[in-house]
């Protein structure tokens, strides 16, 4: 007659498959990041088969005035944008209006005849440049934004106008040679969509994305009424942090940034994942088809290597943990998800039905915070 205890001894130390001790590590261990002054401030959030199980605020979103991290501080989620660009586009293969091995001079001709970057020479393109090459960064589009924009030039300039620049420069590979991760070549989905649909990015994103998922806080262009609530983004230098940014506000932008535009909150994030996981339906919409979902959350790279490893690789928008080298944060194999250059991620894996969101800004110095949530997150984890 032991087994009514046990139970209740269990009920106790575990909460939703977590280990209770664990689970309130975390914040504690985020509250000495900020003491120490690796950032300014976080907030992390996780979830189990919808319910909340941790979710917390840490620290400061602004240093200069002093402004607490609140849970509804808005981010720049950098490319965490990827994903969401990526699911636009599988909306609008799944309302036939593209098909994901459409070569991309059907909707772009600029990209009829790339040329590709051999050592000192320019050659044609062998095979042909597809919507998927582009989703998976196989399309042999580099990295660097093209004709010399910096961040302040890109931003004066619409998504066509950054497209057309785009198609004068060569390719650094042949589409489907290797895996390039590449921000340009996202900027171009964002651009197919806007084409396919007859409507901008950012409409879209809002009208069926954001709004019917209730995300009331993300968006890619900010009003001044919600300038209070953005976070600063800092990095570390000689031991104290200083601001990366006058503001971060991007007054005046034009660009539509399908690769990093997006500002956002851990509970926005968390809604947006949450339906992705489980199948591409929430509240009664349904954002995707499971068969999208599938495609987008399944290995699209095959054998290709990510910086000479294994360790993940890419569906359409999303990275995933393909092999024991990837498991750096105990984060099982099939654990899909994205991070942002400021210091923000989101991951899920389903068979767990856990869903995290971290969420910091930092240049550099998040990384080690963010590395660090994940790993508690998923010790804290014992099932079933």
């Amino acid at each position: 007659m032991v087994v009514l205890p046990l139970l209740i001894a269990m009920s106790q130390t575990l909460f939703e498959g977590f280990d209770r001790a664990r689970l309130a590590a975390i914040p504690a261990r985020m509250r000495e990041f900020v003491q120490a002054h690796q950032v300014a401030g976080a907030v992390v959030l996780v979830k189990r088969d919808g319910k909340t199980v941790l979710f917390d605020a840490e620290g400061n979103a602004s240093l200069n005035p002093d402004k607490p991290m609140r849970k509804d501080t808005i981010f720049q989620v950098m490319s965490m944008t990827k994903p969401v660009t990526a699911i636009a586009v599988v909306m609008c293969a799944e309302q036939g209006l593209l098909n994901l091995d459409d070569p991309v001079e059907k909707f772009v001709p600029d990209f009829a005849h790339p040329k590709v970057k051999d050592g000192d020479r320019l050659r044609p393109m062998k095979g042909r440049l597809t919507i998927r090459n582009l989703l998976c960064h196989t399309g042999g589009i580099g990295s660097i934004d093209p004709a010399g924009l910096d961040d302040d030039a890109k931003r004066k300039i619409t998504l066509a106008e950054y497209t057309r620049l785009l198609a004068k420069e060569p390719l650094i590979a042949d589409p489907g040679e290797r895996i390039s991760y590449s921000g340009p070549g996202f900027a171009l989905l964002g651009r197919i969509v806007e084409i396919v649909s007859g409507t901008s990015l950012q409409q879209f994103l809002h009208d069926r994305i954001f709004a019917p998922l209730g995300m009331k806080d993300t968006f890619l262009f900010a009003e001044p009424s919600q300038y209070t609530r953005i976070a600063y983004t800092y990095s570390l230098e000689d031991g104290q942090l200083k601001p990366v940014e006058e503001n971060p506000f991007r007054i005046g932008a034009k660009l539509a940034n399908p690769a990093g535009g997006i500002y956002s909150t851990a509970g926005d994030m968390a809604t947006l994942l949450e339906c992705v996981a489980s199948g591409g339906e929430s509240h009664g919409y349904r954002l995707l088809s499971p068969a999208g979902i599938a495609a987008m959350t399944t290995v699209q790279t095959g054998n290709l290597l990510m910086d000479n490893s294994d360790a993940q690789g890419f569906g359409l928008g999303f990275s995933i943990v393909r092999s024991g080298s990837g498991m750096m944060a105990l984060k099982p194999i099939g654990t899909f998800g994205h991070v942002g250059a400021f210091g923000t991620e989101f991951w899920a894996n389903r068979e767990r039905g856990i869903v995290a969101v971290f969420m910091s800004q930092g240049l550099g110095n998040s990384d080690v915070v963010r590395k660090t949530f994940d790993t508690m997150v998923n010790a804290a984890f014992v099932g079933p």
